[in-house]
């Protein structure tokens, strides 16, 4: 039932990412560049307001509730509640954010605004069906929503015309649709949300660091669009989210149902064997994720120029390509942050020490966006993005050895590193070789042969990739040959337990989409 459970959230999880990423793709083909890059900004800040504000409520109701397998009338009421008024907090800020803009503001905060409005009820809708462990609706109205974001949003830009507001509020439609839906299947045979007079101060207590920290993630990851939006204009901005794209989101897909499937074990551990014990399960992690990262980050440094010819319109291909290699590193970076070290807050509920980790890099990406982004132009950016995504693994790294000290693997990241390197030669070889071939024939037999090589070496150098899938968390030698845990703070000895999660409840980080 557990690995029927997991598929199904791995689905859940793939499909309106994957679907997002092809969405953003075939739109670069659609519209206008200067069109694209408004559609960009309007999904950024709709997503910016929408996680910032809104998601820590599902990871509040998951903590509550979702031990129960069902939905208590008061409880029910003050999760509706909560989401009433964080998505009413959302609105003004679009409203505002349309003020910011000279031209295009009134479409630009409708276009935010409808962002809003829809994904509210969908946030809803998927935190009842996981309380209630309705995995198959929970995997049903994901993939509504991707497939028919994808059918409405492309089907708007040709109906209506190749526009952000035509597009976002296509997008919008089908999300809403998919809410509805949702809320349909999981309020059968529920009892009616009551009135709760009680139990918002400790809800804010909880989320208001989540929020904090979602904000300063956003900072570190999503505000160079806007600074490069004012210094370069909405089609520059077209460039650096399709690059972005192409460089986060394959390492996205395979990290995020990674953590859906990972994080409940690590509850479980901590909870009955200790931080130690925990610990030692991160570390085979982190050498799962950089298995799988470490590969695809190589593979599209390596392949950045074939990979944009095949998928992204010529306009697109000069600056993408320098910005890909740079991007993807800071992807690598970011995830690790993510969904290594900041499951640490989340397992002992130390949750204030999550802003706190994230300040310093944040306010990094800043400076390093003001400085670099006016003398390198767009490539800045990208810089920018590597340098502060390394500061923000490192520092949230040394914060989080005092509440969950992870054996750092070295002897296991040092096969890995080895092996990519093999590949990553032979994936050169056979480049030059397959050139004159074209860039399909190139990013096609590379991929080939440099998956090849990087399982054998991974087999030879004694990295098991079938048990790095089964059992992520337990990779042989992984504690064993660890040797030296992270150290920078003191170990703390007073550690609060989590409360029980079910199988499949994970905190949604605060990782942009598009």
């Amino acid at each position: 039932m557990a690995r029927a459970a997991y598929t199904l959230y791995f689905v859940a999880n793939l499909a309106p990412r994957a679907l997002m990423f092809v969405l953003l793709l075939v739109l670069t083909r659609l519209m206008p560049m200067a069109e694209y890059g408004l559609f960009v900004l309007v999904i950024t800040t709709g997503e910016l307001f929408d996680m910032a504000l809104g998601n820590w409520v599902r990871v509040f109701a998951l903590r509550s509730e979702g031990g129960s397998g069902r939905v208590r009338p008061r409880r029910f009421g003050r999760i509706v509640a909560l989401t009433g008024v964080t998505t009413g907090v959302s609105l003004a800020l679009a409203a505002a954010s349309g003020l910011v803009r000279q031209e295009q503001g009134t479409p630009f905060a409708l276009a935010v605004a409808a962002y809003l409005i829809a994904f509210a009820p969908l946030r809803l809708s998927l935190i009842l069906l996981q309380i209630r462990r309705m995995h198959r609706s929970y995997a049903a109205v994901e993939a509504l929503r991707a497939g028919g974001t994808l059918l409405a949003a492309t089907g708007a830009a040709l109906a209506v015309g190749p526009n952000f507001l035509a597009t976002a509020l296509g997008l919008a439609g089908a999300t809403l649709l998919a809410g509805l839906v949702g809320l349909a299947l999981a309020l059968r045979g529920v009892a009616p949300p009551q009135r709760a007079r009680t139990g918002y101060g400790a809800a804010l207590a909880f989320g208001l660091p989540i929020m904090l920290a979602s904000l300063l993630a956003y900072t570190l990851g999503l505000v160079d669009r806007y600074a490069v939006d004012v210094l370069m204009g909405p089609h520059a901005v077209a460039v650096l989210a399709a690059a972005y794209s192409l460089s986060r989101q394959p390492v996205d897909l395979f990290a995020g149902p990674l953590n859906s499937y990972a994080f409940p074990h690590l509850v479980r551990t901590y909870e009955r064997d200790g931080a130690a014990a925990a610990g030692q399960a991160q570390a085979g992690l982190l050498m799962t994720l950089m298995m799988i990262g470490g590969a695809i980050v190589a593979g599209l440094a390596l392949l950045a120029c074939p990979l944009l010819a095949v998928v992204l319109p010529e306009d697109y291909r000069p600056d993408g390509a320098l910005l890909v290699p740079w991007l993807a590193l800071g992807s690598l970076f970011i995830i690790t942050k993510f969904f290594i070290f900041d499951n640490a807050f989340h397992l002992s509920k130390r949750t204030w020490l999550q802003p706190v980790s994230m300040l310093p890099s944040a306010l990094l990406g800043l400076l390093l966006c003001c400085v670099l982004i006016p003398r390198l132009g767009i490539v800045g950016a990208g810089i920018a993005y590597a340098m502060a995504g390394a500061a923000a693994c490192l520092v949230t790294g040394l914060v989080t050895s005092r509440v969950v000290p992870i054996p750092m693997p070295w002897g296991g990241l040092a096969r890995i590193a080895a092996s990519n390197v093999c590949a990553a030669l032979v994936l050169v070889g056979v480049r030059n070789l397959l050139g004159p071939a074209g860039p399909l024939a190139v990013l096609v037999g590379s991929t080939l042969a440099y998956g090849v090589v990087y399982a054998a070496a991974l087999t030879l150098l004694g990295v098991s990739i079938r048990r790095a899938l089964e059992a992520p968390w337990d990779l042989p030698g992984s504690a064993a040959e660890a040797g030296v845990t992270l150290k920078a703070l003191p170990r703390t000895s007073s550690l609060r337990r989590t409360s029980s999660l079910p199988e499949t409840s994970l905190p949604e980080t605060s990782l942009p989409k598009p």
